[in-house]
């Protein structure tokens, strides 16, 4: 990397919402998940894609969860934010996006979940 190329290089946010059905519901359910999903999206991060941070919340108001329509789960709503070096937002959203949609991939637990980023 030339030094001309460095100057262009910051620390950009991506932030997703990832959303979908779970089959626990509950809290506790939620943080196991995330912790779950953290996990993955780091293990799908190679070192060209210099993430520098993952952090993930639940993206659900407080109280009880609706269950689907077909009554099998509950739906669940999870923020990601993704801090990455990256030359532009566009590119940093394209990795975040990669990351997660990957992330989701997988694992069975998240099949049918979407992506929408958020930033």
């Amino acid at each position: 990397m030339g030094v001309s190329e460095i100057g262009t290089i910051w620390m950009r946010l991506c932030g997703y919402r990832l959303a979908g059905p779970i089959r626990w519901h509950g809290e506790a359910a939620k943080q196991l998940l995330a912790g779950e999903l953290a996990a993955r999206i780091w293990s799908q991060a190679g070192d060209a894609d210099r993430v520098q941070h993952i952090r993930i919340r639940s993206a659900d108001s407080p109280g009880p969860e609706p269950p689907e329509p077909d009554g099998s789960a509950h739906r669940c709503r999870l923020d990601v934010g993704i801090l990455l070096m990256a030359d532009s937002d566009d590119k940093a959203r394209a990795v975040g996006a990669r990351l997660c949609t990957g992330a989701l991939a997988a694992g069975p637990d998240t099949v049918g979940w979407t992506l929408q980023p958020l930033i």
